[in-house]
């Protein structure tokens, strides 16, 4: 009886151990996820605050240090969860006001091999490349994005910034 009872009691610890680490592991996550979104938020109240705050008062200086600190907000937010969409973007950004637009426009990239659909990426991306006079690959993402829609309105607005993309090409803009 008393071997029964032992390794009843054996059992139910090892079972109670189980569930307090499935518990553990269960907030851990929950704590990542929270980090996730914590970082990104840290990082647009940075990146808001250089942008509509000190840029418009000439403050460069105070506004890249917000900058520096957006741009490391986000990378943590990306140490938790690289797939992180929004802290992609938002790092993204961040580097494009910054005008160093052809980071930019690889997380632009970044982000439409996460999401093939998000149509305003390749726009950015676009946007981003010609800015850094690479033309070729701001025209190579515009032609993706129009084969990603059937929509004769979106096509017709796509056609005009690959029209715009070529003149400026030949300006060399």
């Amino acid at each position: 009886m008393l071997k029964k009872t032992l390794l009843f009691f054996l059992v139910f610890i090892m079972i109670s151990a189980g569930w307090g680490l499935v518990g553990h592991a269960a907030n851990e996550m929950t704590t990542d996820i929270s980090d996730e979104a914590y970082y990104n938020q840290q990082g647009l109240s940075h990146f808001k605050r250089g942008v509509y705050e000190l840029s418009p008062q000439q403050r460069k200086k105070e506004a890249v240090q917000e900058y520096r600190l957006a741009i490391q907000a986000f990378k943590k937010a990306l140490s938790i969860n690289p797939d992180n969409a929004e802290a992609l973007r938002n790092l993204a950004r961040v580097h494009a006001v910054q005008k160093d637009f052809l980071l930019a426009a690889e997380l632009y990239v970044k982000l439409t091999e996460l999401n093939p659909y998000a149509l305003d990426a390749y726009m950015y991306a676009a946007s981003a490349f010609e800015r850094a006079q690479r033309y070729d690959d701001a025209r190579t993402q515009i032609e993706t994005a129009r084969s990603k829609t059937t929509d004769p309105e979106i096509i017709e607005k796509l056609n005009g910034y690959l029209e715009e993309i070529e003149r400026r090409a030949q300006q060399g803009e």
